[in-house]
Order: C-alpha cells, then sequence, then structure tokens
C-alpha cells in the first residue's frame, strides 16, 4: 500500500517565527522542511512530506492577491481536480487573518476533491510549551484522511473553515465554528463526526476572481449614521464601492431613530445601486429581520440577510460573489456554496 503525501504550504505566521527576537525566519525551502523534520520528526512518520514556502507574511498583511495565488497554487502544487497529486494539502498560516483565508479558500475551490487545511500556532515551534508540534502533526494526519473540504486544525478541534472564527488570542482552543460546531475532535485519537464533512456535488473548478469594492460598518449605540452615509454615497459615486456589510445587533436589528437612524444610509444605498449585507455581531445565533422595525426597514431596502454566517465568510463571500456574474449577490447569498450558511 503507497503512502500519502502531504504537500505543506508555508505562507508565515507565529509558527515560523524566531525567539527570543519575534521575527520571522527566512529560511528557503529546504531549509523549512528540515526544520520541520527536526522539530516534528512524526510528520515523516505519516506521510511523504514536500514543502513551499511562497511567502513568509504576518497574517495582517495577507489580502486578496494572497488568497488568489494561494487557490491557484493549491491547484497547480497540490493536483487538486486531478486523479494525482497529494492526499492532502496543509496550509500554515498567521493565526490573526486565518479564518478569512481559509474561508476564502472554500469559495475560490469549489467541489474540492481532497482536504486542504489550515493550521498555525500561538507560540513559535521553537519556543518551549509550544502548540505548534501539535498543531502540524493533527493538521498532517488530517490531511491524510477522507474530507473533501477546507478545514482549520487547532488546539483540539476539527472545524469547517468557513464556519470558524479566531475567539482568543492567549488560548490553545484559538478557534471554534460558535453556529455549528466541530468536523472532529483532536485527543488521544483523532476522531471525525460521521458524514460531517462536505462532500463535493460537480467537478471541481478554480473560480478565483473576485471584487473587494466592500465596506463593513460595524453599529454602535451613538453613531452617525448620516456622516457614513455621505461617505457611502461619495464612494459609491467614484465607483470605487458596490456592497456595504453592516454589522447589526442581535439578529440582525439596526436603530432607526436620532442620530443613528439608518434609514439615510440605505436610502443612499439603493440610490447608487449598492448591494447592502446584513449580519451579526453576536457569535451565536441568526439573522431574522422580520422580528424588529428596524429589521423590517432593512428588507424595505432590499438588504440582503447573512442567516447564521460568521463575518469571516460572509466579507470573503460577498467579494466571491460580486465577481461571479451568472447570480446576483442575493442568489449567491441564497445558495450554499461549501455548508458556511443554514438556509430554510
Amino acid at each position: 500500500m503507497s503512502r500519502p503525501k502531504v504537500l505543506i504550504i508555508h505562507t508565515g505566521g507565529t509558527l515560523g517565527m524566531q525567539l527570543p527576537e519575534g521575527t520571522r525566519l527566512e529560511l528557503g525551502e529546504e531549509e523549512h522542511l528540515a526544520r520541520l523534520s527536526e522539530r516534528v520528526p512524526e510528520l515523516s512518520e505519516m506521510a511523504d512530506i514536500d514543502l513551499i514556502a511562497p511567502w513568509n507574511n504576518d497574517s495582517s498583511d495577507v489580502g486578496p492577491n494572497h488568497w488568489q495565488a494561494l487557490a491557484q497554487l493549491i491547484v497547480d502544487q497540490g493536483g487538486v481536480g486531478t486523479d494525482h497529486g497529494y492526499s492532502g494539502i496543509v496550509v500554515i498560516h498567521g493565526t490573526d487573518t486565518l479564518a478569512y483565508t481559509a474561508s476564502m479558500m472554500a469559495f475560490m475551490l469549489r467541489h474540492l476533491d481532497r482536504p486542504v487545511i489550515f493550521t498555525g500556532s500561538q507560540r513559535p515551534l521553537d519556543s518551549w510549551r509550544t502548540d505548534a508540534r501539535a498543531n502540524l502533526a493533527a493538521a498532517v494526519e488530517c490531511a491524510t484522511r477522507k474530507i473533501s473540504e477546507v478545514c482549520i486544525v487547532f488546539g483540539d478541534s476539527i472545524l469547517r473553515a468557513c464556519r470558524s472564527s479566531k475567539i482568543d488570542a492567549r488560548s490553545y482552543n484559538a478557534f471554534a465554528a460558535p453556529s455549528y460546531g466541530t468536523l472532529g475532535q483532536i485527543g488521544t485519537e483523532l476522531s471525525l463526526v460521521p458524514q460531517a464533512s462536505h462532500e463535493p456535488s460537480d467537478d471541481f473548478e478554480l473560480k478565483r476572481d473576485l471584487d473587494t469594492r466592500i465596506l463593513a460598518l460595524t453599529l454602535f449605540p451613538g453613531v452617525d449614521t448620516g456622516m457614513v452615509a455621505r461617505n457611502i454615497q461619495a464612494s459609491a459615486e467614484a465607483g470605487v464601492l458596490r456592497a456595504v456589510l453592516i454589522r447589526g445587533f442581535g439578529v440582525g436589528n439596526v436603530p432607526i431613530d436620532g442620530l443613528s437612524d439608518l434609514r439615510p444610509l440605505l436610502a443612499n444605498a439603493t440610490g447608487n445601486n449598492l448591494e447592502i449585507v446584513i449580519s451579526s455581531q453576536c457569535y451565536r445565533g441568526h439573522t431574522d429581520l422580520s422580528m424588529y422595525p428596524g429589521g423590517r426597514a432593512l428588507v424595505d431596502a432590499g438588504a440582503i440577510a447573512a442567516r447564521d454566517m460568521t463575518f469571516e465568510a460572509a466579507i470573503t463571500k460577498t467579494m466571491w460573489s460580486l465577481a461571479q456574474p451568472e447570480k446576483s449577490l442575493r442568489a449567491w447569498f441564497e445558495t450554499n456554496l461549501a455548508g458556511e450558511v443554514s438556509l430554510g
């Protein structure tokens, strides 16, 4: 029986940092692989490992251009969508924006046919009491399993990428999928929830076009929505804005009184053919725009409910959907692409 092959893509982050300076280790691919083999020798017991290091960035500096390049790299180097290539791919990434990158991969890599596993660490690989070794070993083991989607493996959890958020800057269990739960657990054994993985329903397709002309607005008591509306109108008229994602209160409720009355902003958006997406500031639950007058004002303005999507998934899905002209943004948000939303 042939051994599984796993491709590791190192993109930067805490896992590869140097101590005590806290700087990124600028190593070549062979040096990275040698370092991983020395520090995490169990990797070679699980699979034949290859490693590439296309860039070495702090995750706060990772953005849409990196997402497009990474998706292309996963296809070209990983053999995704073919009968050959690697059993799975592991992406080492900084934790701060890991959920954004992983969510975008779930949308770009349509009908994925093998595991693409994201991981990182809260402490560098060379640090004492590091979580990097365990996270990387678990990620490689997951990459050898029959999982056909993008996942985050971190701490003791296996998570659907497009359901996940970073919830803790200190804990080794830094990620969670608050409105969904886990795909599996990592303990004395690596156990997967039966039938939890999102299975492909068609042939693989890479769709990496994006439109980043979006703005996110987090509401708070006392926000001057008139000022925001004027800025939005100017941006829309200049052609630099196509959609606004508003993080409302609770189930998607918004203010409709006084300085914070959101209706002028909604009117400006409607008049400028801007799309409005409404998500919640809550980690759990879903939007219900029929419950309160503010929500009903959103419905009247043609707003699109993000339901129980994470903020990371809503942002990345908006960017992705705006660049896919075969459907409207509303139609894409009414489609469950990669298990990111509960419909019905």
